[in-house]
């Protein structure tokens, strides 16, 4: 891995804007962390309330993304009511979080992250949390603990996995006291921990971590077949499409028998070759790759057993058998599970893998479906660089069920604003390009619909969905060209809605001369 560490760009910043520009380098590399994932802190002297010097710990605030971090998302602990928690033995989870509240710098500043205790507890000014994919992929395997000792001796130290918290803090701060001169922590089926006196100092530790890492799994990669290569053949391009035309909205169907769902499909090369390898339908039933990764693609994929994927009928019929088995297997590890009080989140699906065609992520819109397809690629890669190592191992279902349900998690998602009136819906405008068209398609993706703006003038078309975009989130908005005199015109446009979302819900006819006349009497042409 490429430090990206610029000293002209570091010169002259603030301790805080240099733990800022840390952070950001890490959010940017994505085989590092992903869609929020990891945090980062840097322990300051300031002055308090009454004017005295004090300690601080600026931390990652939870729910804030490395990638476009600013200074104000790193709330301020005070380090000395962090460390007087050493002495405690036990704290569970929501008097940690009330705990940490009364320590704040500032009176109502923005909660800190889970592991607020895990950098507080360390003795060194930089810390450094990433989930990196190579990583990751050494730590996910039955030879763990053996392989971190072959890739880096005694330099590193591994750790149980734990849930995230007072208890795995402890657990850390415990391993550096017992070894001194060690450089870095791997959490298993987590990630890893680096430090430095400095955010430089840190930032490049990461970066030297994970290069051996990579460096290793390279070397035992070498001429295997990943997945024990291939046991379908992908359908040409063009099938896929066909195919995934037909699935798509009936997916969605299935998936939307609580609230709507939004579809991603994606037949990338990395996904075409996991969904139809010959381990594929054990691996994808293991666990999530990290923790943090439950959340979005919940703990195992849904996989489709499907021998005939050019026959979109055996596909729909697989499909359905393998959505109903998830949900059946989803409700029993609920079940199983439960604690009291604990409501059962929606039981479908987040990714659907079908051989030979591709996958298929859902989410509430366009972007969390991206987000979870993103996910799932980094999934991807570190089973087959876990499978080159030993054994891909993961989180056990209760583990996993844990993170799921688990309330500081959860919390995350309580961030987000409730959704509006036409959430989860997908609107196709005609004449959306101008005049009421144009403002009929920005008021419905202002009221939460994903618009697909339509007009004989693309350009005006793509222009208006790109400011939807802007406005509203990625995915929001889709431009294309259509004739709507052109059955075939026509036809294009509904194709491409339905691949891009898994199906339509309004259509607003705005574009033409309305004839009138009965539906049945009235000509294909009108």
């Amino acid at each position: 891995m490429i430090s990206r560490w610029s000293d002209a760009e570091a010169k002259g910043l603030a301790p805080l804007d240099l733990l800022v520009y840390g952070s950001r380098l890490i959010g940017a590399e994505p085989s590092l962390v992903v869609w929020g994932g990891g945090n980062t802190s840097l322990k300051v002297t300031e002055r308090d309330f009454r004017g005295r010097e004090v300690q601080v710990l600026r931390v990652k605030g939870s729910g804030s993304d490395l990638k476009n971090i600013t200074r104000k998302d790193f709330p301020g602990v005070r380090m000395d009511d962090i460390l007087a928690l050493l002495e405690r033995s036990d704290m569970g989870d929501q008097e940690m979080v009330d705990y940490l509240a009364h320590a704040l710098q500032e009176l109502g500043g923005a909660r800190p992250s889970i592991e607020t205790l895990l950098h507080g507890f360390l003795p060194h000014e930089a810390v450094i949390h990433t989930h990196a994919d190579a990583i990751v992929s050494l730590s996910n395997t039955d030879r763990c603990r053996e392989v971190i000792q072959e890739v880096y001796g005694k330099d590193v130290v591994s750790i149980a996995y734990r849930r995230p918290g007072f208890l795995l803090s402890k657990d850390v701060a415990s391993a550096l006291k017992a070894h001194p001169g060690a450089t870095a922590v791997v959490l298993e089926k987590h990630g890893t921990i680096t430090w430095g006196q400095t955010v430089k100092e840190a930032y490049l530790r990461t970066i030297d971590l994970i290069t051996q890492a990579e460096d290793a799994i390279k070397a035992k990669s070498k001429g295997r077949a990943r997945f024990a290569g291939a046991r379908m053949t992908p359908l040409p391009a063009a099938e896929r499409r066909e195919v995934a035309l037909a699935v798509g909205p009936f997916l969605r169907g299935l998936v939307s028998r609580d609230k709507r769902a939004i579809l991603h499909f994606d037949d990338a090369a990395d996904v075409l070759e996991f969904a139809g390898s010959k381990e594929a339908a054990t691996l994808s039933q293991v666990g999530p790759a990290t923790p943090d990764h439950t959340i979005y693609t919940k703990r195992v994929a849904c996989f489709v057993a499907c021998d005939r994927p050019s026959d979109p009928h055996r596909v729909k019929t697989a499909v359905r058998e393998a959505v109903e088995r998830f949900v059946a297997d989803y409700t029993r590890y609920f079940e199983a599970h439960r604690q009291e009080g604990t409501a059962l989140l929606d039981p479908f699906p987040r990714v659907v893998l079908v051989p030979g065609l591709g996958m298929f992520t859902t989410g509430k819109d366009k972007r969390t479906a991206l987000i979870v397809d993103d996910i799932y690629h980094h999934t991807i890669s570190v089973l087959g660089a876990a499978s080159a190592i030993g054994s891909f191992v993961s989180l056990t279902p209760k583990e996993a069920f844990e993170v799921e349900y688990w309330p500081l998690e959860l919390y995350k998602l309580t961030l987000a604003p409730p959704e509006k009136e036409f959430a989860r819906r997908v609107a196709l405008v005609t004449g959306g390009a101008s005049g009421i068209g144009k403002a009929v398609a920005r008021r419905l993706a202002q009221e939460g619909a994903h618009v697909v703006v339509t007009d004989l003038d693309e350009a005006g078309a793509k222009k208006v969905a790109d400011e939807i975009v802007a406005a509203d989130g990625a995915g929001r908005g889709l431009g294309l060209g259509m004739d709507v005199t052109s059955e075939a015109s026509v036809r294009q446009g509904f194709e491409a809605a339905a691949l891009a979302y898994g199906g339509l819900d309004i259509i607003v006819s705005n574009a033409g001369i309305a004839v009138s006349a009965p539906l049945d009497a009235m000509a294909l042409a009108d």
